[in-house]
């Protein structure tokens, strides 16, 4: 498994703790606030924890990340 998609099952399973749902509930193309049912406040904690964990999300513009994939490739730019 290359780094990309170790960084993206890392995340994903984050995600689903964060909103306690299974792993199996997140795909690439699930919305966060359509699919994943998150409030702008909820996605802006996240990656707050996300920044705990030694991820860097400075920088990143959460206004235009709009699916999951979105999410985790702009993470793994963020590198």
């Amino acid at each position: 498994m290359d780094a990309d998609a170790q960084i993206k099952q890392k995340v994903k399973a984050e995600l689903a703790n964060y909103l306690g749902i299974d792993l199996e509930d997140i795909e690439d193309e699930s919305t966060l606030t359509g699919d994943l049912h998150m409030k702008a406040t909820e996605i802006t904690d996240f990656m707050e924890l996300l920044n705990g964990l030694g991820f860097e999300s400075n920088g990143i513009n959460l206004a235009e990340l709009e699916t999951f994939e979105e999410l985790t490739d702009a993470l793994n730019a963020h590198i």
